[in-house]
């Protein structure tokens, strides 16, 4: 008897060889071994996606030609995949082991994507009708998880469902993506505006839900604030007291007009009253800590805790994951089983002293009615378990880096938060009467005990405020005491909604999963907020960085996203499309269900996508205005580089702006002139160090830089120095050169 596993990645596969006991050696893609699962034991790495859907040019040569849109639009009547070219001897490795199994064990990642890459494999090596196959639902890579996870095997049904469900999805995804990217590239070329317009439906409704945020600002009319507040002094402390009179103005409505009436109605004539207190209570409360991390809310605290972006946190996390000290990283959910729970608890002090907690105490054991709040089954999780350290600890002498350790002790420190006291603190309460009409209200809250709160690390900004120490006003004041109020007229104005940050778009309450928010449509705003909004965390990954890779939007190194010239022009194009709608996004989702539970049949799906294909280019054709969107482009195009500016070029006078690399991870971040024409350019990593917004602004206005410390020379030595733009007239370019002081 033999029995086959199937892992994701190479990397996987290694550490399930490394947690069953087979042998392996460096980058190994397969090892056999005898284990408790069988005699022979044999794990094989797939890469991902082996298998994909063929190009369009397998379907005829003649799509090949990317301006040969009179052939379009291609809808296959039946899809073809194809294999990677690099990764066919991978298969074939896959192929023969499967080909001499008895069991085949599914143990791809545990979303339905993980599903999706095992189903083709399986389905291409012709081995779904003929081999028993299980699934084994990975949730940690370190040797405990791994000998849990294949002594706990689950029937393959429903992963081959929602695998289907997936492939639907691929399928759909791969007709509006080939087919309407082609049409608006063409079609945009022939009115001179080139570029690479990629059209999907997730990354074009994401780009939409942005442009919605910005046409918000770009709206936004201040609307004035009138506010009834009271002052009174409590002992020595002076007291702000709320009033219930609050009127906020709109386009049809005088906030003024209506805020005097609400004030002459309460009986209001003089600043200066008397109130007559009828609550004044005490009590003591207990703050539970929330539930542990999704993979949003991890890149939410490494942005609170260190200022990382989303890139830096997404490759730590799965270097973790990676090396066995992480869980899962591509989850939704906040929840953990009881065997989780368990080992967390089992192993409390031994996490706290790994990461510098010395003589930590015992844990605490929450009742069992506040913590159900925190567990699921092992059956209902699914791919679907917060992140939290594995069993295997990262000590001092784990050969891992600083990043990893940094983000090892926010995922400890979070996850222990479950086996600290309650944070606890009273809540002081003070409530007053004024001419018999008005009541005024004022809270204050004082610490006990900062319980789970004070495990967590604080925030890279600091509070300048020091924090009050609250008021028991029953040490002061009792019921129907009479104390003077002074009333006071508040005028204020509504602000804009602040620019939006990418951590904005992943992040628990986020753009994408309050997605609903921007549908009229009930029913489908009710199945978007059951699904929590568009796509899981990865697909969420996935649509911002093609939006960065495909020049959409712009994230600076503040996190603030800035939609270029070209998103504001293909956005408008989709304006009227149910591409980038999210409603369609609420269609898909109820499709996938339906499709995961057999009701219909992922065809159905299909079918529907391909004629929203044909109507949008039936609209592109009947509805195209060229003269309209040059202007909305070249409107957009002096906007954006207007406020993009670093300064003027030398070369060109138009303005500098920054441009990321996304080919070579930042590699060639650089400062360059918006003339596509012009080949100005000075890079941002410079000597080992970087130019700043700060210093490239003063270049390009004749000055040096400020000092630069700690530059790096090709032989190894540091030195500090400023620096001035020169030019170079035999080559007709512009560099940088040491800025030599004279002094008088």
């Amino acid at each position: 008897m033999s029995t086959v596993i199937l892992a994701e990645k190479p990397d996987q596969a290694r550490a399930y060889m490394k947690g069953l006991g087979i042998q392996f050696t460096g980058k190994a893609t397969k090892g056999e071994g005898e284990t408790f699962l069988d005699d022979k034991t044999v794990v094989v790495a797939a890469a991902g996606h082996l298998i994909e859907l063929s190009e369009p040019e397998h379907y005829d040569k003649a799509y090949k030609d990317r301006n040969n849109i009179d052939i379009l639009p291609l809808v296959p009547e039946r899809f073809s995949y194809q294999l990677k070219g690099d990764k066919k001897q991978l298969f074939s490795q896959i192929k023969n082991a499967v080909n001499k199994a008895d069991r085949i064990i599914v143990a791809t990642d545990k979303d339905n994507e993980g599903g999706a890459i095992a189903y083709n494999i399986l389905r291409l090596c012709g081995a779904l009708k003929y081999k028993k196959i299980v699934r084994a639902y990975p949730t940690a890579l370190d040797k405990a998880a791994v000998m849990r996870q294949f002594k706990h095997l689950e029937p393959i049904k429903n992963t081959w469902l929602q695998a289907k469900a997936a492939i639907a999805r691929s399928k759909s995804d791969w007709l509006i993506g080939m087919n309407v990217s082609r049409l608006y590239t063409y079609k945009l070329k022939g009115i001179g505006i080139n570029g690479n317009y990629a059209v999907g439906r997730s990354i074009s409704t994401t780009l939409n839900l942005i442009c919605q945020w910005y046409k918000e600002i770009e709206n936004f009319k201040s609307q004035p604030i009138y506010e009834l507040k009271g002052k009174t002094k409590i002992g020595a402390e002076e007291i702000l007291l709320k009033s219930p009179i609050r009127v906020v103005g709109s386009n049809d409505r005088n906030a003024k007009i209506e805020y005097i009436d609400r004030v002459k109605k309460a009986g209001i004539n003089n600043s200066h009253v008397k109130g007559i207190v009828k609550a004044v209570d005490s009590q003591r409360k207990y703050k539970m800590p929330p539930v542990l991390m999704t993979k949003g809310d991890l890149y939410k605290e490494m942005s609170r805790v260190a200022g990382w972006t989303q890139s830096r946190s997404k490759k730590i996390m799965q270097l973790n994951y990676q090396q066995g000290y992480q869980t899962y990283p591509r989850t939704d959910s906040g929840k953990i089983t009881k065997y989780m729970y368990d080992y967390l608890a089992k192993n409390f002090k031994d996490y706290l002293n790994a990461i510098g907690i010395k003589n930590p105490g015992n844990p605490f054991i929450f009742p069992e009615e506040k913590l159900k709040h925190y567990l699921t089954t092992e059956e209902s999780a699914g791919a679907h378990l917060a992140i939290v350290p594995t069993e295997k600890i990262m000590t001092a002498d784990s050969d891992v880096s600083e990043d990893q350790r940094l983000m090892y002790e926010v995922v400890v420190r979070k996850s222990l938060t479950l086996l600290v006291v309650p944070y606890t603190y009273v809540s002081n309460r003070l409530g007053v009467l004024v001419n018999g009409k008005l009541p005024l209200m004022t809270q204050n809250t004082v610490m006990i005990n900062s319980g789970w709160k004070g495990l967590l690390l604080p925030g890279k900004k600091k509070s300048n405020t020091a924090e009050k120490k609250g008021i028991d006003f029953r040490n002061i004041l009792k019921i129907n005491d009479v104390i003077d109020v002074v009333l006071i007229n508040v005028a204020d104005k509504t602000c804009p909604p602040k620019p939006l940050k990418s951590i904005q778009i992943y992040d628990k309450g986020g753009l994408m999963e309050n997605a609903y928010k921007y549908v009229e449509n009930e029913e489908y705003a009710k199945v978007l907020k059951q699904v929590k909004g568009l796509g899981t965390s990865a697909t969420r990954d996935h649509a911002m960085a093609s939006l960065e890779s495909k020049k959409y939007v712009s994230v600076n190194n503040r996190d603030i996203i800035t939609v270029t010239p070209n998103g504001w022009l293909i956005n408008w194009l989709l304006s009227n499309s149910q591409i980038s709608d999210p409603i369609l996004t609420a269609k898909w989702e109820e499709a996938y269900m339906r499709i995961a539970s057999g009701e219909i049949s992922s065809q159905e799906l299909i079918n529907t996508t391909a004629q929203l294909v044909y109507d949008e280019f039936d609209s592109a054709n009947k509805n195209w205005n060229a003269q309209k969107l040059r202007k909305i482009y070249n409107e957009k195009a002096e906007i954006f580089n207007k406020e993009q500016s670093i300064g003027i070029c030398p070369k060109c006078g138009k303005p500098v702006i920054f441009v990321k690399d996304q080919k070579n991870a930042g590699k060639y971040d650089a400062y360059r002139c918006s003339n596509k024409t012009c080949d100005f350019v000075i890079y941002y990593n410079f000597r080992g160090k970087s130019i700043s917004a700060t210093n490239m602004s003063r270049i390009l206005d004749g000055k040096a830089t400020n000092k630069i410390k700690q530059l790096v020379t090709r032989n190894g030595t540091h030195y500090d120095a400023k620096f001035k733009l020169a030019y170079d007239k035999n080559h007709d370019r512009y560099y940088l050169e040491i800025f030599k002081e004279h002094k008088d």
